[in-house]
């Protein structure tokens, strides 16, 4: 799907578009000067007020970047010249993502799961599974 067909109708979204444009033009400029390793442990937010925005994902990664953006300034300013300064927040990956899972059936439903379960006494698997499922209470 091509996005860019629909914003030329909504100039919000066409305004979205260019700023994550830009804002990736940003990071990988940053990229290209930082070594392959920390690519991974990084990206480029907004630039919000003269100030560039980065994540970073951990402590260890936010901490050399403190001390190796700011002489990246001038080839940043290449790309915009209203970025006078970087901050660098830290918001670590979440590896696994908590579900909570709150479904339960109410009394009907586990009756009439019971109730099919009898009628597919042919199909012993699929009775035993329908059973089980009757049998849950949350």
């Amino acid at each position: 799907m091509n996005i860019n067909r629909f914003s030329k109708k909504n100039p919000q979204l066409n305004l979205l578009l260019t700023q994550s444009a830009h804002w990736q033009r940003l990071n990988t400029c940053l990229k290209k000067e930082l070594p392959n390793s920390m690519h991974p442990h990084f990206n480029v937010a907004c630039v919000r007020a003269g100030c560039l925005m980065v994540i970073a994902y951990n402590s260890m990664a936010a901490s050399r970047l403190r001390m190796v953006l700011p002489a990246l300034i001038p080839q940043l300013q290449l790309i915009d010249a209203t970025i006078k300064s970087i901050k660098i927040k830290i918001v670590p990956l979440d590896s696994k993502l908590k579900i909570v899972k709150r479904a339960s059936l109410g009394p009907i439903a586990r009756n009439e799961l019971a109730r099919s379960a009898e009628a597919l006494s042919h199909h012993p698997e699929l009775a035993i599974a329908l059973q089980r499922l009757s049998e849950k209470k949350d």
